[in-house]
């Protein structure tokens, strides 16, 4: 694993450590805005989409671990 150091906004820390810490987990987009925005969040599930694909471009090589599991959510897995 490279351990470089990047720069995420606070919300793509929250989500990438609430992925991490779900490992193995399949999290729908619901859980997801539930956990990291709030109950309280008013909004379009697909805020969890753009922030996804937000991560997974900083990510570069290590995007791989954010796993897409189609019509349910996403998964992070540490080997792949």
């Amino acid at each position: 694993m490279n351990r470089q150091e990047i720069d995420l906004t606070p919300k793509e820390y929250e989500l990438l450590l609430y992925l991490s810490k779900n490992e193995g987990i399949v999290l729908s987009r619901e859980t997801i805005l539930d956990h990291v925005w709030g109950f309280d969040y008013f909004g379009d599930l697909r805020v969890v989409d753009t922030h996804i694909k937000k991560l997974r471009g900083k990510l570069g090589d290590e995007a791989h671990h954010i796993r897409t599991v189609i019509r349910s959510g996403y998964k992070f897995e540490e080997e792949r």
